[in-house]
């Protein structure tokens, strides 16, 4: 099943600015799509990114922080999106 961006986090955590970009003043976003179990863990395995700008920055701090994501129980596996925005405001 497909969620989309509507899937209910019961548990979230923010991603680490990655130093560099941090450094040089780079801002950017990511968007991820993962699986979430029927216990409402994310499936580490899962997480694929779809868009990330500017490309190769804050992908790996996107996919560190989705899978410590906490999701509300389902009967099912279902697909979602996460968006991350990387600002330094």
């Amino acid at each position: 099943m497909d969620v989309g961006t509507s899937a209910q986090a019961t548990r979230r955590g923010k991603p680490t600015y990655p130093p560099r970009a941090q450094r040089r003043g780079i801002e950017g976003h990511v968007v991820v799509q993962f699986i979430i179990r029927p216990d409402g863990s994310v499936d580490p395995g899962s997480v694929e990114v779809l868009e990330a700008n500017p490309p190769r920055v804050f992908e790996r701090a996107a996919r560190q922080s989705i899978v410590e994501w906490q999701f509300q129980q389902a009967d099912q596996r279902r697909r979602a999106r996460q968006r991350f925005e990387f600002n330094l405001r």
